[in-house]
């Protein structure tokens, strides 16, 4: 056979393997090189994502002291025996009689007004705790500015005062603040 006939055929041939077999590898390859080179991508953006959370984990770590005063502040469950306990506790600091405590309801207040604060915060509820103390009216003043300072968030709404056989009874309406 001539040998001008076997260098086009075999060129052929070449050029034939080429297309059907070794182009259509190389472009599956470039495919996965791209798939590939995607994925590490989303990997290190993952990797990243969990450094965040971990640096910031860290970061609130240091402000746990904060934290657990802001969750005495506000309590999952307003009317709760710790929040009783510290009632008792701060009246009896200061001189005060725990004569009675219960949950009361809420004083009516225009609708407008009570609207805005639920759109405002719907996170933290609003609720009322009646609580009755005998003692002196310096000793209730001195109770009202511990409830004051205290880190729990406790507003008093209402205070009246009764004279009962020459002792002094103070019932206050407080509202308590706690989450939903």
């Amino acid at each position: 056979m001539n040998k001008s006939f076997i260098v086009p055929i075999l060129f052929f041939i070449a050029l034939l393997i080429i297309v059907y077999i070794v182009l259509p590898e190389f472009y599956n390859f470039n495919n996965f090189r791209k798939e590939l080179e995607t994925r590490n991508q989303e990997i290190k953006s993952i990797e990243d994502y969990h450094k965040k959370i971990n640096d910031t984990f860290n970061e609130l770590k240091n402000y746990e002291e904060n934290l657990e005063k802001i969750n005495s502040a506000l309590p999952d469950n307003y009317f709760s025996p710790s929040l009783l306990n510290y009632i008792q506790k701060t009246s009896a600091e200061n001189g005060m009689f725990l004569k009675g405590a219960g949950l009361a309801t809420a004083p009516t207040k225009k609708a407008e007004v009570s609207a805005e604060t639920e759109t405002a915060e719907p996170d933290i509820k609003e609720n009322y705790v009646n609580i009755t103390l005998i003692g002196s009216y310096d000793s209730f003043k001195t109770f009202l500015e511990s409830i004051e300072k205290s880190s729990r968030m406790i507003e008093t709404e209402n205070i009246l005062v009764k004279i009962d056989e020459g002792t002094l009874n103070f019932i206050l309406l407080l509202k308590v603040f706690s989450y939903d």
